[in-house]
């Protein structure tokens, strides 16, 4: 029988999943349409016209070729039970809150219990299945845009709430430092907000905003972002996202961190570390210090630093950064064995992050000029060569300090001088760039 019912017609699109599904089962088996199309004696361009949406497939068609992937994969099966739909519906709720609310850490083997069960992922909910699956990889820092844009590909999705979900997670699964695919990703997440204010949801309209923040300071528009904080705020306050408040009040200080409006993110940062509130756990208090450290690097004021730095390492900060401010300030503090150890530690661990390259190659700068040795033109050249794709990192300032300081121990006056220019053209500010 026939496992849609007519009120799931406004969620889902029943006669887009019949050839959808059959579309990535086949590719699942490595089948090809001539195939697949032979054994159901039709051609195969008719088969694609039904794969990819141009035709419809009837569910008579659909039955034929699940009776042969059965044939194929005795142990296949495809259940049918239509309360797998509310089942599926029910997962991504689960997941959706825990992303909300930011309690999704402890709820990882729950889902992963959901997604290991193939009666689950074979059935009327399969994209919805894969919806989940998407939200499971996401908070393994897994996953693709691709494999999201092949679910929105399928048209299946009808209903403002799927598609805001669906929308949110192609914009936000890849993290990219190329501003072309980061352009592309705000695009897609403005889609998100949009569908998620139509279905009137506050704590996935705040999700989405706070994503917007993100991607906005990923393209170095710091501006863009702030506006957006209030209404962020508001919406997550309705949801009572209380933590994931947090994390936006903490990136409101992170953005004029980065304005260099280091008044107003000190103030936030300091209102953040008094609070008593119990959704401060060690993962925010982690970043909060990590920012707070950095905030008081950035005006030299290194022995502060330090302390909050020490913080977020003995909290098991693994942001490879706070090495930056270990090393860097205690440069400047004149206390170059430490300066040595730290640099020495960082090259020591495996950070998987991409801006690592950057650091690590930094951190052996660092000992290039304690070593006081000849020639770091090499080494600068590489390090001078990265800086434009990891702005994020913020590094121009000891880096280009670090050169200038090098370059007098040595008399070279000239090099020292082109350092400060570049120091100088950096720390011009850009309002036309932000």
């Amino acid at each position: 029988m026939k496992f849609f019912k007519e009120n799931n017609q406004e969620k889902y699109n029943k006669e887009r999943f019949y050839g959808a599904y059959i579309h990535d089962l086949r590719r699942y088996y490595e089948i090809s349409q001539k195939n697949l199309a032979k054994a159901l004696h039709m051609s195969a361009p008719a088969l694609s016209k039904m794969e990819s949406g141009q035709q419809n497939m009837d569910y008579g068609t659909f039955r034929q070729c699940i009776n042969y992937f059965n044939k194929v994969d005795p142990d296949y099966d495809f259940n049918e039970n239509i309360s797998k739909l509310s089942e599926a519906e029910q997962w991504i709720n689960f997941c959706l809150q825990g992303f909300i609310n930011l309690s999704y850490f402890d709820k990882l083997d729950k889902i992963k219990a959901y997604l290991d069960q193939e009666e689950n992922k074979h059935s009327s909910a399969y994209f919805l299945y894969k919806i989940v699956e998407a939200f499971y990889n996401l908070f393994n820092e897994k996953g693709t845009m691709k494999e999201i844009e092949n679910m929105r590909g399928t048209q299946y999705f009808q209903d403002d709430y799927s598609l805001a979900i669906l929308y949110d997670l192609w914009g936000i699964i890849e993290d990219s430092t190329n501003p072309e695919i980061i352009e592309n990703q705000t695009e897609i997440l403005h889609k998100a907000l949009s569908s998620a204010q139509r279905a009137n949801h506050a704590g996935l309209t705040g999700l989405i905003e706070y994503h917007l923040i993100y991607r906005y300071d990923d393209l170095n528009q710091p501006i863009h972002a702030l506006d957006l904080i209030e209404s962020c705020k508001n919406h997550l306050q309705k949801a009572g996202a209380y933590r994931r408040i947090l994390t936006v009040q903490m990136t409101e200080g992170v953005l004029y961190k980065k304005l260099r409006i280091y008044s107003k993110a000190m103030a936030i940062f300091h209102s953040l570390s008094l609070s008593k509130d119990q959704v401060m756990d060690n993962r925010i208090k982690t970043s909060l210090y990590t920012n707070l450290s950095w905030c008081l690097f950035m005006q030299e004021k290194d022995e502060q630093a330090l302390e909050y730095a020490m913080q977020a390492l003995s909290l098991g900060s693994t942001f490879p950064d706070i090495y930056i401010i270990l090393a860097f300030s205690n440069y400047r503090l004149h206390q170059f064995d430490l300066a040595r150890q730290y640099a020495t530690e960082f090259l020591e661990k495996n950070f998987e992050e991409e801006r690592a390259v950057l650091i690590g190659l930094f951190m052996k700068l660092v000992l290039a000029v304690l070593d006081q040795e000849p020639d770091i033109a090499s080494l600068s050249y590489e390090i001078t060569s990265l800086l434009p794709d990891f702005r994020a990192v913020e590094l121009e300032i000891p880096f280009y300090s670090l050169l200038t300081d090098y370059y007098k121990s040595q008399n070279d006056f000239s090099g020292a001088l082109d350092a400060q220019d570049k120091l100088v053209s950096y720390l011009k500010f850009d309002f036309n760039f932000h």
